[in-house]
C-alpha cells in the first residue's frame, strides 16, 4: 500500500458531556458564558420556502436555538405570526418567494427578526381606534409578548419586523 492510501486511525470522539444522552438541555450558566464570550451576540439565520407549510419548521428552529430559555415559547409564537404575515401581505408568498428567520442572543436579550421579500403594506404595531375587524391584531400580539418590537426596511426592498425579549424581565 502506498503512503498516500494511509488514512490516519479512526479516534473516539465524543461531544456529550459524561453522564449527558443526546437531547439534554446544557445548563443555563453554560449557555449565558458562551453567549457572553461573544460580544455581538450569536447570530442563527435561515432562509424557508415562502408556503404556509414552512412555518412550522420555522417555529421549530427558533424553540430549538432557545430550548434553554424562558422565552422560547413567546419567541416561537411570535416568529409563527411575523412568518404568516410575511406570507400574507408580501411577495414572499408569491410563487419563489421565501422569507428569512433570525435569531439574535445576547447575554441580555432575544431578538428573533423576520425578513420579508417586500411589496407589502407598513406593519403597525398600533390598533385603530375603534376597529371591529375579525381580523389584524397579529401584531398586537406580538408587541403584547415581547418586551420591545420594531421594524425597518421598505416596500420596495422588503421589511425586517423583529420582536425583542430583554431576559432580566422574564
Amino acid at each position: 500500500m502506498a503512503d498516500t492510501d494511509r488514512r490516519p486511525p479512526a479516534i473516539a470522539c465524543s461531544i456529550e458531556p459524561p453522564g449527558s444522552t443526546a437531547g439534554d438541555i446544557p445548563p443555563r450558566e453554560l449557555v449565558e458564558a458562551t453567549v457572553t464570550l461573544r460580544p455581538g451576540g450569536m447570530v442563527w439565520r435561515r432562509t424557508f420556502l415562502g408556503r404556509l407549510d414552512q412555518v412550522p419548521p420555522a417555529r421549530h428552529f427558533v424553540r430549538f436555538l432557545l430550548a434553554d430559555s424562558p422565552w422560547r415559547d413567546d419567541a416561537e409564537s411570535v416568529v409563527s405570526e411575523l412568518a404568516c404575515n410575511a406570507l400574507r401581505h408580501t411577495s414572499s408568498g408569491q410563487p419563489h418567494g421565501s422569507f428569512i428567520v433570525e435569531v439574535v442572543r445576547k447575554a441580555a436579550t432575544i431578538r428573533v427578526t423576520v425578513y420579508d421579500c417586500g411589496w407589502g403594506g407598513i406593519p403597525t404595531f398600533k390598533r385603530n381606534s375603534g376597529s371591529l375587524d375579525e381580523s389584524g391584531r397579529g401584531l398586537l400580539t406580538v408587541a403584547a409578548l415581547a418586551t420591545k418590537v420594531g421594524y425597518r426596511g421598505t416596500r420596495a426592498v422588503g421589511h425586517a419586523v423583529w420582536a425583542q425579549f430583554d431576559l432580566g424581565s422574564s
